[in-house]
């Protein structure tokens, strides 16, 4: 069976009342392949939906544009929520262990002005993690989740007033890492640490910061958009400035080696060098070769840019 192609947006998923996930070709409600790409078997659940990833890196921002956002307006709230979300359901993307979207329906007389996201993991030795995320949509990507992993889902409607009933709790199963992305080690930890890094201007990422040294004698310093997509930068030192990476022959591709993935990544925008400001920069033209200091943008035909996915969700645990 052919997987269906859509380009992105292109497509909306329905929220309004009476419509389904099944009236859109970008949801399943099988997968394409029951295996994942370890041979093991995918999760399979009567509320999950399946989305078929593009020939690219995974991307949260890209699934996301299948979801319109909604305004939630509301009658002045005269007491907590009476009524909890409807609907639940798991969107997952074939390929792309590291987040879902959870999405709902909210109800008709629903005073929510906020949704408490709910996500549980329950380890080997059956000790759990939560993690809650606060959206005012009714839907929410659940990022850095782990392959192989178990998982449960609520939606908690809240006001000024207080919080409402909870959903019914969903599970989940995590399917595989990814073999073709990097290597993955179960059980480690994550290399990245949280540290607010100087850093030189042109990035549309402005989330947390990460670093981690490299076998290069170089620092690796991260801002997030999200796990799946952010701003590489290189420094010479921890207390340094961190600099952009420039390219000889493309627009960044390769730098996804910077956050040990094996993929050329996407990036964006990709402008031509003489419409980049010149500035100072590391740069250098194909994977492994070491990177040179200097000039970058403007007449120097060395691109740079201001966002990367590579296939690697940062820092890669809760």
């Amino acid at each position: 069976m052919e997987p269906e192609t859509q380009s992105p947006g292109s497509q909306l998923f329905s929220t309004v009342p009476g419509s389904t996930h099944e009236s859109s070709p970008v949801f399943r409600s099988t997968p394409v392949s029951n295996i994942d790409g370890q041979g093991q078997e995918r999760f399979r659940g009567s509320y999950v939906k399946y989305m078929t990833k593009p020939d690219m890196p995974c991307s949260i921002t890209e699934s996301l544009k299948h979801f319109p956002d909604e305004n939630i307006t509301n009658i002045k709230a005269l007491s907590a929520p009476r009524y909890g979300p409807s609907n639940l359901t798991v969107v997952t993307v074939e390929g792309c262990p590291t987040f879902v979207i959870v999405d709902w329906k909210k109800n008709e007389n629903d005073t929510a002005h906020e949704y408490e996201v709910v996500s549980k993991m329950t380890g080997l030795d059956n000790s759990t993690e939560e993690l809650v995320t606060v959206t005012n949509q009714t839907h929410t990507a659940v990022e850095n989740l782990k392959p192989n992993t178990s998982y449960t889902f609520s939606v908690t409607p809240t006001n000024i007033h207080g919080r409402g009933p909870p959903s019914t709790e969903l599970s989940f199963v995590t399917e595989s890492a990814d073999p073709s992305v990097s290597e993955y080690v179960p059980g480690k930890d994550a290399i990245w640490t949280q540290y607010s890094f100087k850093f030189d201007s042109y990035s549309e990422c402005q989330g947390k910061r990460f670093v981690k040294r490299t076998r290069y004698r170089k620092f690796v310093g991260i801002i997030l958009c999200n796990s799946l997509r952010y701003k590489i930068y290189l420094s010479n030192s921890l207390s340094g400035i961190f600099y952009n990476i420039g390219d000889l022959s493309g627009y960044g591709e390769d730098h996804c080696q910077f956050v040990d993935s094996f993929l050329d990544g996407r990036t964006g925008e990709q402008l031509l060098p003489e419409q980049l400001p010149i500035r100072q920069g590391f740069y250098r033209s194909v994977r492994q070769e070491p990177v040179m200091f200097g000039t970058i943008g403007g007449r120097t035909h060395i691109n740079y840019v201001h966002w990367y996915e590579c296939g690697i969700a940062i820092p890669g645990q809760w």
